[in-house]
């Protein structure tokens, strides 16, 4: 006896072979593409603290101070000392970049959509006369996830 189709015991079988397969893989992908998010937003962090860190060892010693948490927005913030203008490490305008929607769309739109804020939490150290140093805690905070992430970073700026 010669069969052309297929029973409905087969393709059920099938079909649960098929999803016992494919719902493993989809997880798979879902939980590589969190990853590749949270190692993105980890990095960016990462390279902006040590971008302020290196900031802050050419600064003023003087002019190195607390930013409290929250902290001071990158996205549509006022120009400060510290990181805005973005490429700018001096007091003129020579090299300045504003990190807005027009100039910088791609980075924008990153920065606002995990809506990422630095601060600042000095700390005077003393070891005797004119032997001073600031342990400067950089905090970068952003969301992700709807969770709130935070990456530390820690630099000691000498007085001399």
């Amino acid at each position: 006896m010669k069969r052309r189709a297929l029973s409905l015991t087969e393709i059920v079988i099938a079909i649960t072979i098929a999803v016992t397969v494919l719902i493993p893989v989809t997880q798979m992908f879902s939980t590589s593409g969190q990853s590749v998010q949270k190692s993105r937003n980890f990095s960016f962090a990462t390279g902006l603290a040590r971008r302020i860190s290196q900031h802050l060892m050419v600064m003023k010693y003087s002019d190195i101070v607390d930013i409290s948490l929250p902290g001071q927005p990158l996205c549509d913030a006022a120009d400060n000392k510290f990181f805005s203008p973005l490429f700018n490490f001096s007091d003129d305008q020579s090299g300045a970049k504003r990190i807005n929607a027009a100039d910088t769309p791609e980075l924008y739109a990153f920065i606002n959509q995990f809506d990422f804020h630095y601060s600042l939490s000095v700390s005077n150290v003393s070891f005797g006369t004119g032997d001073e140093m600031k342990s400067v805690a950089i905090m970068i905070t952003w969301k992700e996830s709807g969770k709130d992430m935070m990456y530390r970073s820690y630099v000691y700026v000498p007085s001399v």
